[in-house]
């Protein structure tokens, strides 16, 4: 309302052609299989396939801490570590860290996924096998939840604590 004493004329910004041609091909995938299932995006391949990723949250008095492993399918490997700028329990640590995770692999256009963490509580409600009933963790498994639903396959395990040092080391 403030604005309407001016005459704004809206003026869409015009493509750049190599945008449009991104744009293009993302939105009509070939229906052919022209040189396999492999897509290449910068730096990352991907594949029909599943990546590995293993998260950790840690929640002390003093610090709370994320950490991520995600592991290519040709075994190379980025590691994050991420310090949370809020108090929250040991759990929702762990939920923090793998909101984060999924954010990052769906970023890198990953399509599936095998997940790993050492919380026997959070995989087990992202499986379904338990239901979340605390309200501190409802928001952060909702999130989660919804996350999950933009990939063609993911499957979260748990392990053993020792399993997942290195993603416990970096939280």
């Amino acid at each position: 309302m403030a604005l309407s004493e001016f005459s704004l004329q809206y003026v869409p910004q015009k493509a750049v052609k190599g945008q449009a041609l991104a744009d293009f091909l993302a939105h009509h995938p070939s229906l052919y299989n022209f040189g396999g299932n492999d897509i290449k995006i910068g730096m990352v391949e991907t594949r029909n396939n599943y990546w590995t990723m293993y998260f950790d949250g840690s929640s002390t008095s003093s610090s709370t801490g994320a950490g991520i492993v995600i592991q290519s399918l040709h075994h190379d490997r980025w590691h994050f570590s991420l310090k949370l700028d809020f108090d929250c329990t040991n759990n929702q640590a762990e939920y923090k860290a793998i909101i984060i995770g999924l954010g990052i692999i769906h970023d890198l256009r990953v399509t599936r996924a095998f997940i790993f963490d050492d919380s026997e509580l959070v995989i087990n409600q992202l499986n379904g096998s338990f239901r979340c009933m605390s309200c501190t963790l409802a928001p952060y498994h909702m999130v989660a939840s919804y996350l999950t639903e933009f990939f063609n396959g993911i499957t979260f395990e748990h392990i053993s604590r020792i399993h997942n040092t290195d993603a416990d080391r970096f939280a």
